[in-house]
């Protein structure tokens, strides 16, 4: 991880200023630089799990954290794409660059995401409980566990969590795009002639401390709620 952000900062200082005011706006998918970004971000979400496992007491079994963990690796990559889809069509309507767009949907995504997600689990425990749908408890995957009450937890889980970025979309940026694009200007303006370190801030710096805090907070709600009250309180 420290070294693919070294790769990154590496490039990003290597582009001089002149050649950075004459080159295109921030884009998103702009080659290797940008998937050496993303690559970065996933790792620093899958260090905060790690941290987060060696925090609980008692801990998860290494399996069990493992398969909580590539649930939200699964739903993560799914609306990372969303974000990414977000990003480009939301700036091909405004004013703002594609990596600042990124930037203000994430944003958004993460303070709506953990309340929209809290009450759908919530609905969502209530009727596996009521109707007994024990393969879909949160958490929950047997003695020993066992990959079918995973692989069906983690496509449910990424369905709700891709269906919650469309309806923040639709509740909240689309009413709102033409004041969001230009607080969107406001923020790259400092930066926008200089695209790759743009991209590193909106990518890397911001994400990491609120992808950790969201990765943090959806753990605690994915985990089996036993184990949630054995081990205190949660942060979220």
């Amino acid at each position: 991880q420290e070294l693919a952000f070294l790769v990154c900062m590496a490039a990003a200082a290597s582009s001089s200023p002149a050649a950075s005011s004459d080159a295109a706006e921030c884009s998103l998918l702009g080659g290797p630089f940008a998937i050496c970004v993303q690559i970065g971000l996933a790792a620093a979400a899958i260090a905060t799990l790690v941290v987060k496992r060696h925090t609980e007491r008692p801990r998860r079994p290494w399996l069990v954290w493992f398969f909580d963990a590539s649930k939200q690796a699964f739903a993560g990559f799914l609306q990372h794409c969303v974000n990414l889809v977000f990003g480009v069509a939301f700036a091909a309507s405004g004013a703002a660059s594609e990596c600042a767009w990124y930037l203000t949907n994430f944003v958004i995504s993460v303070v709506c995401g953990v309340l929209l997600l809290n009450l759908a689990m919530a609905g969502y425990n209530r009727c596996v409980d009521r109707f007994g749908l024990h393969l879909l408890r949160s958490g929950e995957y047997g003695k020993p566990p066992s990959w079918r009450p995973w692989l069906m937890q983690m496509l449910v889980w990424g369905f709700l969590a891709s269906a919650e970025k469309v309806v923040t979309a639709v509740i909240v940026i689309l009413p709102l795009h033409s004041r969001l694009d230009a607080v969107a200007q406001l923020i790259e303006a400092p930066v926008h002639h200089y695209p790759k370190v743009e991209l590193l801030l909106v990518m890397v710096f911001a994400p990491v401390i609120l992808n950790g805090l969201f990765f943090w907070a959806i753990d605690s709600l994915i985990m089996r709620r036993t184990a949630g009250r054995m081990s205190g309180a949660e942060i979220l």
